[in-house]
């Protein structure tokens, strides 16, 4: 399919390859809530039943390192989270609230007999299972160290002593857990690698042990340094983006002064929008927008040098977002010739 283009078209109806996007940003019709798409469906079981054929096909086109970011409204976006938890990971279920001064304003009507809506949820899920990468990925990064992994091991079996032993004879620590951080072999956690560190690699190098009876680790430390970091990177690359930078909790608190603009009903803030893209994508990533809306989402992946791939049922919708999504392209980058 041709990238960076809204498709007049139910999105169900792509042709999009297995596994072929990293980041989906659906904002669905909420049911009975605003707008005319949201009241199509004659109960409520009928919009499920659609909840549940999205899902599915959410999960055989996001990538296995990818990223989706589903909205709903605070009185039945639980219901989909039980039918997306049967497919994905859940990571979060984040709260947006509408910091506008006039959405706040909802505050203070006496005649409201429950707290004021000021919020929408947001789930956030990946084809993860509870790691930081899916099995396959992490099988692929065993493999990926491998050569250096044997290195230390092959090496080190020479002393013919334990973990224990070294750390606590060589190394000068009471450390005994294996591929710890006193003796820094490589290990894997959840947010970053181990590996080596200088002072105690060159202590191994010195050791009594190593320099009477083997010729062990004569690799130079720096190579061996600057291998990891070349295939550290490579494994980096294939694991799900999370950029933060901001800091963001699982409250976000973003004014949206769109409400009404783009001669939609219910357009979201391009800063949210933004935030979501940078956090969970990487430059020249393919975005899917299953209902593009006014093109908020695309119009953004552009901003910030993705792709996207947009479908939308209304065609005037589907007009005014490429549209959109046009009128960034058009705009000199501010790195344009670098």
């Amino acid at each position: 399919m041709e990238v960076n283009k809204i498709y007049h078209s139910d999105w169900m109806n792509n042709n999009l390859a297995d596994k072929s996007v990293q980041l989906i940003i659906a904002d669905p019709p909420y049911y009975k809530v605003k707008g005319d798409f949201d009241f199509v469906w004659k109960t409520f079981d009928d919009y499920l039943q659609d909840v549940e054929r999205w899902a599915i096909e959410c999960k055989r086109v996001l990538a296995d390192n990818g990223t989706l970011y589903w909205y709903g409204d605070a009185k039945n976006i639980a219901y989909a989270q039980i039918i997306f938890d049967k497919h994905f990971n859940l990571l979060n279920s984040l709260v947006w609230e509408n910091t506008n001064d006039h959405k706040q304003q909802i505050r203070f009507n006496t005649d409201l007999r429950t707290f004021a809506p000021l919020t929408e949820r947001i789930l956030v899920y990946s084809n993860e299972m509870g790691w930081d990468t899916p099995l396959s990925l992490v099988y692929q990064n065993d493999n990926c160290f491998a050569e250096i992994k044997e290195y230390l091991y092959s090496e080190t079996e020479a002393l013919k002593m334990t973990w224990k032993e070294i750390n606590r004879d060589l190394l000068g620590t009471t450390f005994e857990g294996g591929g710890g951080r006193a003796y820094n072999m490589l290990s894997r956690t959840r947010t970053r690698w181990d590996f080596p560190d200088e002072e105690n690699y060159k202590k191994l190098q010195k050791s009594g042990r190593f320099q009477k009876s083997y010729e062990q680790l004569k690799k130079e430390y720096e190579q061996l340094k600057k291998e990891y970091e070349q295939l550290k990177k490579e494994y980096e690359n294939m694991m799900r983006p999370f950029n933060n930078e901001r800091y963001y909790g699982d409250v976000i608190r973003i004014p949206n002064y769109e409400t009404g603009s783009h001669e939609h009903d219910t357009p979201k803030p391009e800063k949210l929008t933004r935030e979501i893209i940078l956090i969970s994508s990487r430059p020249n990533d393919l975005i899917l927008v299953p209902f593009a809306g006014s093109g908020t989402e695309c119009a953004m992946a552009i901003k910030e040098n993705r792709n996207f791939i947009g479908f939308e049922i209304n065609e005037k919708h589907v007009n005014y977002g490429n549209k959109r999504a046009d009128n960034i392209k058009a705009q000199p980058s501010l790195f344009a010739g670098s």
